[in-house]
C-alpha cells in the first residue's frame, strides 16, 4: 500500500540514515512520497532529491526549526523551500552556530552531574559540524551514561524540557520561524502540536502566516489527531504527518512510514504551496505598479 511520510531526518541533522539510504528506505517500505525535514539545514536536499529522481520516490524539500517558548519547545517545518536562497541558508548556518553553542553548554551542566562527554566525541557522531540533543544522547549511551532502550526515560531526565542539563534554543520565535519559511517560499506547519500548543500560540501562529498542523503524528493517539485536524480546518490550515523518523532508537514511536496519513494530504499541501506562490507573485506585481 502506498504511503506517505513528510517528517524524515537524515545524518544532515541527527538522523541516523544518509539521505540517499533514506529514500531507498522509503522505497522499500512503499513510501511514495517523503519529506526530508532535517533540523535547521537543508543540506541533505539536493541528495534526496537526486536519489528520488533515480528511485521513483517523491522527495519534498523541507526543513523543521526549533523555537523555545515559556515551558514548550515549538517546532516549525516548512515545506517545498528554495534551497538556492543565499539569506535562508545564511540564517540557517546562524542557528547551527547557535547549536554548537547551546551543545557545549549541555556538556558542561551534564559534567556537574559526573557525565563527562567531550564535544569533539559528540560532534563525531553527526555530520558536518551539526549537533543536537539526540547526538548528545547518542554519546551518553554510547559511553555507558544511559541506555538505548530508555531513550524516552532517561533523554527526558537529562535532556527533555524539564531535565537536568537542558539548555534552551538561541535563535528563533515561532512567529519568526514561520515568516523565515515564508521568505523561502516554503509552506510553514506546526509540528507534533501535542498538547503544548494552546488556542493563544496558534493564533499568533496564524497571524504570522502559519499554514498548517501535523495532526497525524506518532504520539497522537486517535483523540489528539482528531482535536488538531478539528482545529486545522476551524483556523482555514491544510493538515500534514509524519513519523518524524530518526532510526536512532529501538523505542522510537514509529519507522518510516509507519504513521497513516492520507494521500490527500500531500495534493492539498501542493495546491497551499501554489496559492502562497501565487500570493506573493501578486505582491511583487502590486508593489512594481506602485
Amino acid at each position: 500500500m502506498a504511503a506517505v511520510d513528510l517528517h524524515v531526518h537524515s545524518t544532515a541533522s541527527d538522523g541516523r540514515y544518509a539521505p540517499e539510504e533514506l529514500v531507498r528506505l522509503a522505497r522499500d517500505r512503499h513510501v511514495t512520497t517523503m519529506a526530508l525535514t532535517d533540523h535547521d539545514t537543508v543540506d541533505g536536499v539536493r541528495e534526496a532529491l537526486a536519489a528520488g529522481e533515480r528511485l521513483g520516490v517523491r522527495v519534498i524539500p523541507g526543513v523543521e526549526l526549533s523555537t523555545d517558548v515559556e515551558d514548550a519547545e515549538v517546532h516549525i517545518l516548512g515545506y517545498h523551500i528554495d534551497t538556492s536562497l543565499a539569506v535562508f541558508c545564511e540564517t540557517l548556518r546562524g542557528l547551527r552556530e547557535g547549536r554548537l553553542r547551546r551543545a557545549r553548554r549541555i556538556l558542561v551542566r551534564l559534567a556537574k552531574l559526573g557525565i563527562e562527554i567531550p564535544m569533539s566525541y559528540v560532534l563525531s557522531l553527526g555530520r558536518e559540524g551539526f549537533v543536537g540533543r539526540s547526538q548528545i544522547f547518542r554519546a551518553m549511551v554510547n559511553l555507558g551514561y544511559a541506555r538505548a532502550e530508555r531513550r524516552r526515560g532517561d533523554f527526558e531526565k537529562y535532556l527533555g524540557k524539564q531535565g537536568l542539563a537542558y539548555v534552551e534554543h538561541y535563535g528563533l520565535t515561532p512567529g519568526e520561524a514561520v515568516r523565515l519559511v515564508l521568505s523561502a517560499g516554503g509552506v510553514p506547519v506546526l509540528a507534533h502540536p501535542g498538547r503544548a500548543a494552546g488556542d493563544a500560540l496558534l493564533s499568533e501562529l496564524v497571524e504570522a502566516g502559519l499554514a498548517g498542523i501535523e495532526a497525524y503524528y506518532p504520539a497522537h493517539g486517535p483523540e489528539l489527531t482528531r482535536r488538531w485536524v478539528e482545529a486545522a480546518r476551524r483556523c482555514g490550515l491544510i493538515v500534514t504527518g509524519g513519523s518524524d523518523f530518526h532510526g536512532l532508537a529501538p523505542d522510537e514511536a514509529a519507522v518510516l512510514g509507519g504513521v497513516f496519513v492520507p494521500e490527500s494530504v500531500v495534493s492539498e499541501l501542493d495546491r497551499r504551496w501554489r496559492e502562497l506562490a501565487s500570493d506573493e507573485g501578486k505582491k511583487a506585481g502590486l508593489s512594481k505598479t506602485l
